[in-house]
């Protein structure tokens, strides 16, 4: 279960044995965390160490503007600039958040945007990964405990 949900959360970029590593290394940090993550709460370990394993993936920002230019960083074809509002101001988090969604979708393959739920800071915590894979990455998350859904701006 761990394999396939970090393949997919890498948006299928890593070998199979690349996969499996990491993926041994994730149970193992879940199952047996070192002393200074006793001080957390349990569903916040799993979070943690799910990040820690698949950091080239994640995409952490404390601002949307700013989270933008990381995201379109991933793409080869960079995404249009962030968008405003009309005078000139920014958009609400939800708002970008369903304008972001739109210029996912419409790239080729579709992707889309997960919000990572750490409950460790006020960061967004967010990983792109590909649109036809969204669901099976919610429901083996919801299956691992781990709180992951759609990028909103909530």
């Amino acid at each position: 279960m761990y394999t396939e949900f970090i393949t997919l959360l890498s948006g299928r970029t890593l070998e199979e044995d690349q996969a499996r590593d990491l993926a041994t290394s994730l149970e193992a940090m879940i199952r047996e965390p070192e002393d200074w993550m006793l001080e957390l709460e349990c569903e916040d370990v799993g979070q943690l160490a799910v990040e820690l394993t698949l950091c080239d993936f994640f995409l952490i920002g404390d601002k949307i503007d700013e989270l933008h230019e990381l995201i379109s960083d991933e793409f080869a074809e960079p995404l249009k600039p962030f968008p405003q509002r009309d005078g000139d101001r920014k958009m609400r988090a939800s708002e970008y958040f369903a304008w972001l969604d739109r210029e996912l979708e419409a790239c080729d393959p579709p992707w889309a945007l997960l919000e990572w739920r750490n409950g460790l800071d006020d960061n967004l915590h967010v990983v792109i990964v590909r649109r036809s894979d969204t669901g099976r990455i919610l429901a083996l998350a919801g299956e691992m405990g781990f709180h992951v859904g759609p990028a909103r701006g909530d």
